[in-house]
């Protein structure tokens, strides 16, 4: 990501960000940032939601270019300690196959901010921090730091299977709401149904859960993995688009379908806390939700 630079918008919204650029820190160097990452309400100050594409984009476009400063504090990842297994030590899926999602864009090439993304040796952290809301789309609150590989995904038509698999390590939890950490999703145009069929959340109370998805949310169905903050685990899901397996460590702990018709399923990890006023994390700026995947793959075979 560039320097903070000052640019010409006529798009208010990213006129009114370029304030923003003011308040950075004087070295670019991420290792000074002892205390960065500012509260949601003092990075998005003057913000407004994007209500056309060309909002959208621009907004986007800030954030590439530096003008809204999304760095962050470095995580400097115990590789020796979470990188174990033949899954954890192997590099993840290269950048050119992946996408991003923040609060300020559904899909960024590159992994542009800091502040909800970064990369230390085999492992990639996740974080999502108090306040955090989504500002991309129409949809309140949704915080969230997701990576998804756009390409490398099924429909149940295609006769193929789609394989996930990475170690996973919830690094720390901020305890205040359920954080989705993994959704195998698909999307209909124009809306979020039939969206994910499986997914992984820790809870506010810090398990880690496998949840099934049904018609109705009060007939979701969670499975307890074992695993709770701090503990890593192998997490391994193949999907044809239809049905789907879930395995811990290698052992089957889910084998169930989800009606997607013939859309294309995805998958997507990372950190993602729900939508409406359940999608902004409360407490404070040292409160945020950290995430270790290690080893992150997407095939379809």
């Amino acid at each position: 990501m560039k320097t903070p630079k000052m640019f010409g918008y006529t798009t208010a919204i990213v006129t009114t960000a370029i304030s923003l650029s003011l308040t950075t820190p004087a070295a670019f160097a991420q290792e000074s940032f002892k205390s960065w990452d500012p509260r949601w309400s003092v990075l998005s100050s003057g913000i407004s939601r994007p209500q056309t594409n060309e909002e959208r984009n621009a907004l986007k476009e800030a954030v590439e270019n530096g003008t809204i400063d999304t760095r962050g504090t470095r995580i400097d990842v115990n590789n020796s300690d979470v990188e174990r297994t033949s899954t954890g030590t192997r590099s993840p899926m290269s950048n050119s196959k992946l996408r991003w999602h923040n609060p300020f864009s559904t899909g960024f090439n590159n992994p542009t901010s800091s502040r909800w993304y970064q990369k230390d040796g085999n492992t990639q952290v996740f974080r999502v921090f108090p306040g955090d809301e989504n500002l991309a789309t129409s949809r309140e609150g949704a915080g969230r730091s997701e990576a998804f590989a756009p390409n490398d995904g099924i429909r149940f038509n295609d006769n193929k299977t789609m394989t996930f698999s990475a170690r996973y390590r919830v690094h720390a939890h901020n305890g205040s709401k359920d954080v989705k950490i993994y959704q195998s999703k698909a999307t209909a145009e124009g809306g979020f149904d039939p969206a994910w069929g499986v997914a992984l959340w820790v809870e506010a109370d810090g398990d880690v859960v496998i949840v099934k998805r049904r018609q109705r949310k009060s007939d979701w169905v969670k499975i307890d993995t074992g695993k709770n903050v701090g503990d890593s685990f192998n997490f391994r899901v193949t999907d044809d688009g239809r049905n789907y397996k879930v395995f811990i460590d290698n052992v089957e702990m889910a084998d169930d379908s989800w009606d997607r018709g013939n859309l294309k399923s995805v998958s997507r990890w990372g950190a993602y806390v729900q939508g409406g006023e359940e999608g902004v994390l409360d407490g404070l700026v040292s409160d945020a939700q950290i995430i270790f995947v290690s080893g992150a793959r997407v095939t379809v075979n």
